[in-house]
């Protein structure tokens, strides 16, 4: 009799650490997950921002050199180049 409660207390024992682990270990892979889709989110966003400020500043160029050909336009229809 003392065998067989010693047997089943062991085995229960065994059984209650298994479940621990169990638990333990999906919630540390939850957290990983929904780590890696916030850097994942995060990296998309800094790149669309650097797409953005690419963008911006390709158009900056363009505006500029428009006003540049414009200025030198003026110049030589004013007779100052």
């Amino acid at each position: 009799m003392m065998k067989n409660t010693l047997y089943f207390g062991s085995m229960a024992l065994v059984l209650a650490f298994a479940l621990i682990f169990v638990s333990v270990a999906n919630a540390q892979n939850v957290t990983t997950n929904a780590s890696n889709a916030m850097g994942n989110a995060s990296a998309s966003a800094n790149q669309t921002a650097g797409n953005i400020t690419n963008k911006t500043g390709e158009a900056g160029q363009k505006i500029g050199g428009i006003f540049g050909n414009i200025t030198e336009k003026l110049k030589e229809a004013i007779g100052t180049k």
